[in-house]
């Protein structure tokens, strides 16, 4: 996060309202055909990883380079025929797009291996290195063209290097029936991603066509440090999203019941926290000319507090394969947010995006809420934790841990039904203990 603010430091520096605004509509162009990229196998990889298959990354990493060809031509035709005076732009997105959109599960590969060291030592040089090429390209070259080729350029080269690598370091065998069964269900996914791809970048085209590209600037910024932590967030919870795809699904289940109330705390918490942060941000960051997207941006983090309980409610659908549900929120949701976009930003422009984005956020984990709650209640084990190994309680299971405040350890607190009332918890066990509704015994 803190790498990309320094690159928006000098992209709002040395570009123009406009050319900035340009900038964005290139990558929501390629955002809103990502789904020819079947972008939804991301999960799918993730998904085989955890569950010990990761030689699935292979197919997946095929099949996706080969469609993600037809996003490629999808935007030559629009470049030719519908944006000519960016057709120089347009044909550099359709070169990089198979490098850039078709073989990126590198990320995904890591985080379903539970790999969680080298997915942030991959995330953070990529992220320097194309960082490094977009500040070069923008103080010495000018112009949206080669900061553009350089962005795309070098993260192609990532891309290919990084696919490479893992490719060559899979050694497990091919199993064609599970082969066929998450393919089939990573382009059902897909299917479904058709909504959310047109759902998540058809704002950013329509505020260009309706109130310009300086508008579209505004919007981008104001938009830009909630998507961030949004996406800071989500990374923050890979583990215990892992967690829960590893379990079985009535474990699962139990353990989010204990995790709601603290999700959603840590939501409210994380943004009121930013809130006080992010006017300083924004000035210290873009500027003045950029001082109108701050009012904006404070109501945008309304969203980030349902991130957390959002991110693992996902976990449970996806991995535990809730296809049926997932199928309907999604539809239902992205068809409802594009047409509150179609309807509102000609009438309200940037708060026409921001009612509809904060509207869903709500309605969307009203529905989950409403889902979870209705699924059964599974039998479940009696646990004491316990900081005494081999102890043995008659009628109960005991989990051990040794205090140290860490995400193991946090997760087996969570997972816990008993504290014992004589033993000398640390302070954080018992908050944790009380969020979690875990009595004493």
């Amino acid at each position: 996060m803190l790498i990309g603010l320094v690159v928006q430091h000098f992209l709002a520096k040395y570009l123009t309202l406009d050319e900035y605004g340009v900038y964005v509509l290139m990558f929501s162009w390629i955002g809103l055909l990502s789904v020819f990229s079947l972008n939804s196998f991301n999960t799918i990889v993730t998904k085989a990883s955890a569950q010990n298959y990761p030689r699935f990354f292979k197919t997946a990493s095929k099949v996706c380079f080969l469609f993600s060809l037809l996003s490629s031509i999808a935007l030559l035709i629009i470049g030719f025929f519908f944006e000519p005076e960016r057709l120089n732009l347009f044909i550099v997105l359709a070169i990089f797009f198979p490098f850039y959109g078709g073989i990126n599960l590198a990320d995904s590969y890591f985080i379903g291996a539970s790999k969680f060291n080298k997915y942030s030592i991959y995330m953070i040089t990529s992220q320097c290195i194309i960082a490094g090429l977009q500040i070069l390209s923008v103080v010495f070259l000018h112009g949206i063209f080669w900061l553009l080729f350089f962005t795309l350029l070098g993260t192609s080269v990532i891309n290919l290097v990084m696919t490479f690598f893992i490719y060559r370091g899979i050694k497990q065998e091919k199993d064609y029936k599970k082969e066929q069964e998450l393919t089939k269900y990573g382009i059902q996914l897909t299917g479904v991603g058709i909504f959310s791809s047109i759902a998540s970048r058809i704002q950013y085209v329509l505020l260009a066509s309706l109130a310009g590209t300086a508008t579209l600037a505004i919007y981008a910024v104001a938009q830009l440090i909630p998507e961030k932590i949004k996406g800071l967030i989500k990374g923050v919870l890979n583990p215990p999203s892992m967690h829960l795809a590893s379990q079985k699904k009535e474990e699962s289940i139990y353990l989010m019941r204990k995790l709601i109330l603290p999700l959603l705390l840590f939501g409210i918490g994380v943004g009121l926290l930013v809130s006080l942060f992010l006017p300083i941000i924004i000035n210290l960051v873009f500027g003045q000319k950029y001082h109108e997207a701050i009012i904006y941006s404070l109501v945008l983090l309304v969203p980030v507090i349902f991130i957390p309980i959002n991110a693992m409610f996902s976990s449970i659908i996806i991995y535990h394969d809730y296809k049926r549900f997932y199928t309907k929120i999604t539809i239902i949701t992205n068809i409802l947010q594009i047409i509150l976009f179609i309807v509102l930003i000609p009438l309200f422009q940037i708060w026409g995006v921001i009612l509809a984005i904060v509207g869903l956020a709500v309605i969307n984990t009203l529905l989950n809420l409403v889902w979870f709650y209705r699924l059964p209640i599974y039998p479940n084990k009696k646990t004491i934790l316990t900081m005494r190994k081999g102890l043995k309680v008659k009628g109960y299971e005991t989990i051990y841990f040794d205090e140290k405040l860490n995400g193991e350890n946090i997760l087996k607190v969570i997972g816990a039904d008993y504290l014992f009332c004589k033993e000398k918890y640390p302070i954080w066990t018992r908050i944790i203990g009380k969020l979690s509704n875990i009595k004493n015994i």
